[in-house]
């Protein structure tokens, strides 16, 4: 499926976006690890500007398996005594879901001593190499602090550091000492010229895309499959209706990308096996306003406002803005009902699932006070049977797909310790 809808530097800037509202500390370590590796990879001079800047994306998503394996609030606890975890999670999340092939297999040995992964039959091995430099060097930057001397890396070469990967170090602090424009926090400009040079094919953005998508599996994976649930059910709906491709391409979007923002809600509130007050439902209602401002600017603006109309009602009694059928149009009624009845047929911890009968009761007297949009509506009930079988089965998929990561987990796990 063609992605017109965002650039190649904009869909990085949503990655890092992404990383942020999950946690801040965890995205500004991942984006001066990419940094400091182009850097490196730049002195190096071997590589073409679009090479760097693909090691570089890589480099900032390295501790993303910290998201599933750890407390990412405790870096220095998984950077330096459970380094394997996050590292093997990391390596098969970005291996099955993220365009860089066998490069993903830098991230299994990023925290291994290199007379460890000297002898490697690997093609990356020396980019390996600079990757462990980089990650370490922003951490021991970041602890010691004004102690802090580069050349302190000198005393693990040859043991925990590659000694030409510890030279080409030495030689980029003095062609361009940038702890300098980090601690000065002016390395931004320096990013983006680096990020200028990022060529994403269209299938590589739909593969970042979806890859987005199972970051909020990185919390809970339920919430993956439940989303795949509503693209399934928004894509029946389109098809029923007749709408045209570029209707079509949008509501999907807008589907794979609404609920992005439940990054930035705690989990203890997303799975609370009680009813919440108000100010918790309140909190959990700002997801909608936090996936527009990480949208805003990076994708199409109809595609947000799709995706932000995911909890209106065509009566105005839904949020973030009380809309009104006026305001709306079918393709927001499509994502609406699919999200609907996609949440409440599943079993939440604070409730029993809907039964079809409670659903289809609810859409006919939403159809009757005008919360929902009564075309939608009326072609999803008289389908109800066929779009739900479909949505269960691309759900069950989404489960395989995590199957298979913790199988492949334990396989991995058990040959390296």
């Amino acid at each position: 499926m063609a992605v017109e809808y965002i650039t190649s530097r904009n869909m990085i800037s949503l990655i890092y976006e992404t990383m942020r509202v999950m946690n801040v500390g965890a995205a500004h370590h991942g984006v001066r690890v990419g940094y400091i590796m182009a850097k490196l990879l730049e002195t190096r001079g071997t590589y073409e500007k679009y090479e760097i800047a693909d090691f570089m994306i890589l480099a900032m998503l390295h501790d993303i398996g910290a998201f599933k394996t750890d407390d990412v609030r405790k870096q220095l606890t998984y950077e330096a005594k459970r380094t394997l975890p996050h590292s093997i999670y990391g390596y098969l999340f970005l291996k099955y879901l993220a365009p860089f092939g066998e490069r993903s297999k830098m991230i299994l040995y990023h925290h291994m001593d290199y007379t460890k992964t000297k002898d490697l039959d690997y093609r990356y091995r020396f980019e390996l190499e600079l990757l462990k430099i980089a990650e370490m060097m922003d951490i021991w930057y970041k602890a010691f602090d004004e102690k802090f001397e580069y050349s302190m890396i000198n005393r693990y070469s040859g043991t925990k550091f590659d000694p030409e990967a510890v030279a080409v170090l030495g030689q980029t602090i003095e062609r361009d000492d940038f702890f300098e424009k980090i601690k000065n926090n002016t390395f931004g400009d320096e990013v983006d010229e680096y990020e200028d040079y990022v060529l994403l094919s269209d299938e590589e953005k739909e593969k970042y895309l979806k890859m987005l998508m199972y970051f909020t599996g990185l919390k809970d994976e339920s919430m993956v499959a439940e989303t795949i649930s509503v693209i399934s059910v928004s894509r029946e709906l389109v098809r029923k209706l007749g709408l045209n491709e570029s209707d079509k391409n949008e509501i999907y979007y807008a589907a794979l990308l609404h609920d992005i923002g439940m990054l930035a809600i705690p989990a203890q509130l997303l799975n609370a096996p009680r009813n919440l007050n108000e100010e918790e439902k309140n909190l959990i209602k700002t997801h909608v306003e936090i996936m527009e401002k990480m949208l805003e600017g990076k994708i199409s603006d109809s595609i947000i406002r799709i995706a932000a109309s995911h909890h209106e009602r065509f009566d105005g009694s839904g949020y973030p803005r009380g809309l009104k059928a006026s305001s709306m149009s079918n393709k927001d009624a499509i994502l609406q009902i699919s999200e609907y009845v996609v949440n409440a047929l599943r079993e939440k911890p604070y409730r029993m699932a809907h039964t079809k009968n409670e659903v289809t009761d609810d859409l006919n007297n939403g159809i009757i006070t005008g919360r929902y949009d009564a075309i939608v509506a009326d072609i999803f009930m008289k389908h109800f049977d066929d779009i739900m079988e479909i949505a269960e089965d691309k759900a069950d998929m989404a489960l395989v797909m995590y199957q298979k990561l913790l199988r492949n987990y334990k396989q991995v796990y058990n040959s390296l310790v």
